[in-house]
């Protein structure tokens, strides 16, 4: 063993949502370390669209600055373009004067989070790949980890794990659930030179496959495409397929018309998963590993940072009892967070039938009451409940 360290809570990934809950906790006077396996700042799949409500969420935290401070763009609005129909969600018309959108690179918004958690007293090891939880009876009582030292045994009253869409500690526990649907790839690139400029943030939906673009640097676009598990044919190269399968996007392949790709081609999938229980004596996880369901609304980095505020109340409430268990932790993501899941199903579903959908967006664009729910559903400002009542969805589909 080389070496023994105690702090009290140990969290476990230095993405949005490790990064943002160690600072909670940090801020109460706990100890606290983050391992994170990379050197930041590091790439990541990742659409880099960030919804006003995300932007809300990190003013909260107190880290807008630290953020703003790095290269980004403001988006005013979301486009949402359906073979035809337009729907257009203006968030700076609705909300004047509110934080709006923001676009920026992953491995800039991670990285400030990070050292912002670094500057209200986080302990950030960075290049440390934990291995397994470390158990005692029943509960979890630190980690095992290699570090650029070797490896070393964490100790901690408790462990937040962030660790991810593959999420190492929640599969060490058991705690993975199959999923069957929707299973999809998502695949992501930058561009710089595109054929016409792009101001806000836009989603183009076309048979089963849709792409974002979202500005990231004055002249950078981050392009992201979505598309069905195996339906990359097995000769064609990422490259080919990603570009290929981009050439039939209409709105999207006018943009890219005479732009160069500037960066690799990343991929993550399945982009769905599910977990047994989110929460355990001495653990809980939060972010991608406590969940994640295909992010066609960009809500993904929202869960992450409003799962940080849950996840430091619930760690609070946990040090307090003798068995360390976040009492309440896994109740009040599903207060938080199952509206939003289920309106991201609805939509998951009207991809299955892009009449309906081009239906659904043009009917949404004539009318304005139902048009300015979804402007705040989408942008994360909202809840998300008032989408699921007939009344709204007799609005929506009405004739």
């Amino acid at each position: 063993m080389a070496g023994l360290n105690r702090p009290k809570v140990i969290v476990v990934g230095g993405g949005p949502a490790g990064s943002a809950t160690a600072t909670h906790l940090a801020r109460t006077g706990l100890e606290v370390t983050l391992l994170e396996r990379a050197g930041f700042p590091r790439e990541k799949a990742c659409a880099e669209y960030c919804s006003p409500g995300v932007v809300d969420a990190i003013d909260e935290l107190g880290a807008l600055d630290h953020v703003r401070a790095r290269q980004h763009r403001d988006l005013s609005q979301m486009r949402i373009v359906a073979r035809g129909p337009r729907l257009t969600l203006d968030f700076a018309n609705q909300r004047p004067g509110a934080n709006p959108a923001l676009g920026i690179k992953r491995s800039e918004l991670d990285d400030a989070l990070l050292r912002f958690a670094e500057k209200n007293g986080v302990r950030v090891l960075e290049r440390t790949r934990v291995s397994a939880p470390l158990t005692r009876g029943n509960r979890v009582a630190g980690v095992r980890a290699r570090t650029r030292e070797g490896e070393q045994t964490f100790e901690a009253d408790f462990v937040v794990a962030a660790d991810g869409l593959h999420s190492t500690f929640a599969r060490s526990l058991g705690l993975e659930k199959s999923f069957r649907w929707p299973r999809r790839l998502g695949l992501v690139a930058r561009f710089r030179g595109v054929s016409e400029p792009v101001t806000g943030g836009q989603m183009h939906i076309a048979d089963g496959v849709y792409a974002g673009v979202s500005p990231v640097g004055e002249d950078e676009v981050n392009v992201s495409l979505v598309v069905p598990m195996g339906s990359k044919p097995p000769e064609a190269s990422t490259a080919e397929f990603y570009e290929s399968t981009l050439s039939q996007v209409p709105g999207v392949a006018a943009i890219l018309s005479g732009a160069e790709r500037m960066s690799a081609i990343r991929g993550v999938g399945p982009m769905a998963r599910r977990v047994r229980r989110c929460a355990g004596p001495g653990c809980l996880l939060v972010g991608d590993a406590a969940g994640f369901f295909d992010p066609l609304t960009g809500e993904g980095i929202h869960r992450a940072l409003r799962g940080a505020e849950l996840a430091a109340a619930a760690v609070a409430v946990a040090l307090q009892r003798e068995d360390r268990m976040p009492v309440g932790y896994e109740a009040g993501r599903d207060a938080q967070f199952n509206d939003k899941e289920r309106v991201c199903r609805l939509i998951q579903g009207m991809l299955l039938s892009t009449p309906v959908l081009r239906y659904a967006a043009r009917r949404a664009g004539a009318r304005p009451e139902v048009r300015d729910n979804l402007t705040g559903i989408l942008g994360d400002y909202t809840s998300a409940r008032a989408a699921l009542r007939p009344a709204f969805l007799w609005n929506l589909f009405r004739p």
